[in-house]
C-alpha cells in the first residue's frame, strides 16, 4: 500500500474549515471554536499518531526525491545560524514554536539592584505575590495557575520537586542570568515535565571568547547592600566562567498594622518590620571543553546560601522565627552534533539537587505550636535529547529520569518523621511538519509520565509503627500547536494541550506552622487552549521606527484543582476542586518612534471561576488571583543615559475560597536612570512606588512603601 503524501493532512484541515465555516457570528467566536476543540480533543492521541507517521513519510518522500529548488538543510548548518552565546542544542528554537513565550534579556536588569519577582511580574499573564520586602518569599503565577503548577527551570534543570510549595523566585539570583524565557500554557518538549500553568526557563551566562567581567556595588532603602563580580575567560576550546553576589536587607519598612481587626481604626498605627531581614550568598562556576567543532561538554556548580527572618503577621517585636536555606546544584552535560549520516544533534546531562531548609520558630508566633525542623531533598537525575531535522521536518525525542528524597526532621523530637520519595520517568515525542513553503508549522507533541511515589515506615514518639503508604500512577499528556505566518508581518498560533500534576509532599503533610497538609489530595487534571495573533511593522522615513501588537486569549478547564486556602489566623491548607475553569485575554504592544523613545504596554483580564460542588464556593472567584493587571512603560534614551517611567496595577485579587478577604489594589509608579561612562562604567538608580502606596499581596503580610536604591559597575 502506497501513502500519498499530505492525505492525512488533508482530512485534519477539512476538519478545520468545518470549524471555521460555523464561526460567522463575530460575537461568538471564541465560544464556538472553544466548543469545536473541546469536542475534538478525545481524538486528539489518534491525530498526534497520523501526524507521526505522516512526518515519517514526509522525511523519506524528502531524502529519496528532493523537489526542485530546495536544498536540503544540514543539521550543522542549522545550529551555526544561532548566536554560539545564547543557543545550544536542548534549546528551544524560538523561530519555530507554536507556543506563545516572551524572552526578557539580560539588558532589562543588568546592574540594577533588583529582583527576578520584580522582573518578571512587568510581563503580560504573570502575576508574582511576594510576603514582603527585598529577597522574601516569592511566588509566581501564569495565566491565573498557582505557584505549584508553574515548571522553573535553571538551564533546563527542573527546580520544582517533590517536597513542593513551589518555587521560591528569591532564591534565584539575577547575576548570573543570560536570559529569562517564559512559556505560557503550551510547554516546547525540550523541558521534560510541563504543567497547567506553563514554564519559566533562566538561562545562566555562557562563555565569551577572551577575558571579560564586571564588579559591582549598590546600596538601597531598608538598609539593602548588594554586591557582586563576574569573570570570563575563553581561549580555544577552553573556557571558564565564575560570577558571585552577596545580598543584604533589613526590611524595616514602615506599614499600618491592623492588629488584625478589619472593622475599626482606634487600633491602627505605624510600625517599622520586625524580624524581616535576609541574607543570602549565589556562587555559580561553569567549565566547558570543545572536544571539536560540533562535541562539547561541560560541567555546571551554583550553591546557593539563605538566612532570613520570618515576620509575624502581628509584628511582635519579640518573635524571632527563622528560616535558613542552603542549596547546590550540579549539572554534567554533552552535546554532539552532526551526529551519523542523519545528521542528529544531540545532547545528555546528569545533575544533582542538594536542598536544605531549617525552620525555627520556638516561641510559636507564627503558625500552629512551637517548632523546629530541618527538611532535606536530594535529587538525582538524567535526561537525553534527541532531534532530526530535514526539508520539512523536525522531530524531536526527549527522555528523563529522577529520583528524589525527602527527609524532614522535627528537631525538637515531638513530631514522627516522614520520610517520603518519588521516582519520575518523562518521556516525549515533538514533530514540527513545515509547510506552504515554510510558512505553516504543524508541532503535534505527547509526553508519557511514570510516577512512583513512597511514604517510608516510621516509629511514632510512643513506639506505634505507621503503615507504609505506597502510590503508582501513569499519565499521557498530548498536545497540538499550530503556527501560521499569514502575513509578512502577521503570525497567527493556537495551542492544545492536557496537563496533569500529582500533589506535592508539601501540599500532602504540610510544612513549617503556617501550612497545614492534606493526605486526601488526588492529582489535578487541566486542559489549556489559546490562540492569538502578534503582529509587527517597520518603518522608514517616519517618525514611527517599529510597531508590534499582540493578543492572546487562553482558557484552562482543571478538574480538581489543588489550590491554597487561608483561614482567619493565616494558617493554609491545600484543597482541591471538584472543578475550575480559568479564561481570559492578554494584551501588548511596543512603539519605537523618533529614535530615541520607546513605550511598551500590556494587559491581562482573567476571569476564574470555583465550579466545586460545596454550595459556599461554586461560583467564586479562585484565591490568590488577580483579575486584572495593567503595565506601561516609557523610556527614552540618548548619549549613554537611559530614563524610564513605568506603571504598574494589579486589581481583584481575594485571600481566600468564598470570597470575603479581598487584597487591597495594587498601583505602583516607578522611575528609574542609567548612564554608561566611557563603556567602562555603569550607573544605576531606582525609585520604587513613588507614591508610597499601601498593599498586601498575602493576608496580614504587607509590602514596602516607597525606596532608592543606587548601584556603580565596573565593566573589564
Amino acid at each position: 500500500m502506497k501513502i500519498k503524501k499530505g492525505n492525512l493532512l488533508i482530512v485534519f484541515f477539512r476538519y478545520q474549515e468545518i470549524s471555521l465555516f460555523i464561526l460567522k457570528d463575530p460575537v461568538s467566536v471564541l465560544n464556538s471554536l472553544k466548543g469545536c476543540i473541546f469536542m475534538f480533543f478525545p481524538k486528539l492521541q489518534y491525530i498526534l499518531a497520523f501526524l507521526v507517521i505522516l512526518a515519517i513519510a514526509n522525511v523519506t518522500i524528502a531524502d529519496d526525491t528532493p523537489e526542485k529548488g530546495i536544498t536540503t538543510l544540514d543539521t550543522i548548518v542549522v545550529t551555526a545560524q544561532k548566536a554560539p552565546d545564547t543557543f545550544e542544542t536542548g534549546d528551544v528554537d524560538l523561530t519555530r514554536t507554536p507556543s506563545f513565550f516572551t524572552v526578557i534579556e539580560r539588558d532589562a536588569f543588568e546592574g540594577r539592584m533588583t529582583s527576578l519577582a520584580r522582573v518578571l511580574e512587568k510581563e503580560a499573564g504573570i502575576q508574582v505575590r511576594q510576603f514582603g520586602g527585598f529577597g522574601s518569599f516569592s511566588s509566581v503565577s501564569l495565566r491565573g495557575s498557582t505557584s505549584e503548577q508553574v515548571m522553573i527551570y535553571l538551564d533546563g534543570v527542573l527546580l520544582n520537586d517533590a517536597s513542593g510549595g513551589g518555587v521560591d523566585l528569591s532564591t534565584i539570583s539575577l547575576e548570573d542570568v543570560a536570559a529569562i524565557e517564559i512559556f505560557k500554557g503550551s510547554v516546547p518538549i525540550q523541558f521534560g515535565k510541563a504543567s497547567i500553568g506553563g514554564a519559566i526557563n533562566i538561562k545562566t551566562l555562557r562563555a565569551h571568547e577572551g577575558l571579560m567581567g564586571n564588579v559591582s556595588a549598590g546600596y538601597g532603602s531598608f538598609d539593602t547592600r548588594r554586591s557582586s563580580a563576574l569573570v570570563n575567560y575563553k581561549r580555544n576550546r577552553w573556557d571558564v566562567l565564575f560570577s558571585g553576589e552577596f545580598l543584604k536587607s533589613e526590611n524595616d519598612f514602615k506599614f499600618l498594622n491592623t492588629q488584625g481587626t478589619l472593622w475599626t481604626t482606634d487600633d491602627d498605627q505605624w510600625e517599622r518590620r520586625e524580624n524581616a531581614q535576609i541574607e543570602q550568598i549565589n556562587v555559580l562556576g561553569k567549565a566547558g571543553f570543545d572536544l571539536s567543532n560540533t562535541t562539547r561538554i561541560s560541567l555546571v556548580n551554583q550553591w546557593f546560601k539563605k538566612d532570613q527572618g520570618i515576620a509575624a503577621w502581628n509584628n511582635n517585636p519579640n518573635n524571632d522565627a527563622s528560616l535558613a536555606t542552603r542549596r547546590n546544584i550540579s549539572t554534567l552535560r554533552l552535546t554532539a552534533d552532526n551526529v551519523s549520516s542523519l545528521h542528529l544533534n544531540t545532547a545528555f546531562g546528569f545533575d544533582t539537587t542538594w536542598l536544605e531548609e531549617t525552620y525555627k520558630d520556638k516561641k510559636g508566633h507564627i503558625g500552629l505550636g512551637r517548632q523546629h525542623t530541618r527538611n532535606t531533598t536530594y535529587k538525582y537525575g538524567f535526561n537525553s535529547y534527541g532531534e532530526w531535522i530535514t526539508n520539512n521536518n523536525i522531530l524531536t525525542v526527549t527522555g528523563d529520569i529522577r529520583y528524589e528524597h525527602y527527609k524532614p526532621r522535627d528537631l525538637r523530637g515531638q513530631m514522627v518523621n516522614r520520610d517520603s520519595n518519588r521516582t519520575l520517568l518523562n518521556l516525549g515525542m515533538e514533530n514540527t511538519l513545515l509547510l506552504m513553503n515554510h510558512r505553516l508549522a504543524i508541532t503535534p507533541a505527547m509526553r508519557f509520565a511514570y510516577i512512583k511515589n513512597r511514604l517510608k515506615s516510621e516509629t511514632t514518639a510512643a513506639g506505634a509503627r505507621l503503615e507504609e503508604l505506597r502510590d503508582t500512577q501513569q499519565h499521557w499528556s498530548p498536545q497540538l500547536g499550530v503556527k501560521y505566518q499569514a502575513l509578512d508581518w502577521l503570525v497567527l498560533k493556537t495551542n492544545l494541550n492536557r496537563y496533569i500534576r500529582e500533589p506535592s509532599f508539601f501540599e500532602l503533610f504540610g510544612d513549617r506552622g503556617f501550612f497545614v497538609g492534606n493526605m486526601d489530595l488526588k492529582p489535578e487534571k487541566g486542559i489549556n487552549w489559546d490562540i492569538g495573533a502578534e503582529a509587527e511593522w517597520f518603518f522608514t522615513q517616519s517618525p514611527v521606527e517599529r510597531l508590534t501588537l499582540n493578543l492572546v486569549y487562553f482558557y484552562s478547564d482543571v478538574d480538581d484543582l489543588i489550590t491554597r486556602a487561608y483561614d482567619a489566623r493565616g494558617i493554609g491548607r491545600s484543597v482541591n476542586i471538584s472543578g475550575s475553569r480559568i479564561q481570559g485575554i492578554e494584551a501588548g504592544m511596543t512603539l519605537q518612534f523618533f529614535e530615541y523613545f520607546s513605550f511598551s504596554g500590556n494587559m491581562t483580564l482573567q476571569d476564574t471561576k470555583n465550579k466545586s460542588s460545596m454550595a459556599a464556593f461554586d461560583g467564586k472567584k479562585l484565591p490568590g488571583r488577580y483579575g486584572q493587571s495593567y503595565m506601561c512603560r516609557l523610556e527614552a534614551g540618548r548619549w549613554n543615559v537611559k530614563v524610564y517611567l513605568e506603571y504598574l496595577v494589579d486589581k481583584n485579587l481575594y485571600y481566600d475560597t468564598t470570597n470575603l478577604l479581598k487584597a487591597p489594589d495594587k498601583e505602583e509608579l516607578n522611575l528609574g536612570t542609567s548612564y554608561l561612562f566611557r563603556d567602562r562604567w555603569r550607573f544605576n538608580a531606582d525609585v520604587k512606588n513613588i507614591q508610597d502606596n499601601y498593599f498586601e499581596d498575602f493576608y496580614r503580610y504587607p509590602m514596602p512603601g516607597r525606596s532608592v536604591s543606587a548601584s556603580v559597575t565596573y565593566i573589564f
